[in-house]
């Protein structure tokens, strides 16, 4: 069965930023890129992740594998990701330095 490709422009796609959008008010909800951004002091784990790997993608995967819970799931048409996930920051204040130096070991 051949797969229907989305545009963003798509409503199941508006549909699905408007629900993250919602999300986020409610509560202190970021991406990973949001909260890697904004957070003003990194761990040492977390530098030595960003100095090694240049990116988040190995880290988004590590958080997913040790069943981080996610505010909104990533939504996409199997190509490419549309919307990406999203957490508490609070969550990911703990979590990612820890996934961080499980990537680096």
């Amino acid at each position: 069965m051949e797969k229907k490709k989305l545009s963003r422009k798509s409503p199941e796609v508006l549909e699905k930023l408007a629900e993250v959008a919602n999300a986020k008010r409610n509560a202190e909800v970021v991406t990973l890129r949001e909260w890697y951004d904004t957070t003003a002091v990194h761990t040492p784990e977390i530098i030595e992740y960003m100095e090694k790997y240049k990116q988040l993608g190995r880290l988004g995967k590590e958080l997913h594998n040790r069943n981080v819970p996610r505010v909104t799931e990533r939504f996409g048409d199997g190509i490419r990701t549309l919307v990406e996930a999203t957490y508490s920051r609070e969550i990911l204040n703990f979590s990612a330095p820890m996934c961080a130096m499980l990537c680096i070991k």
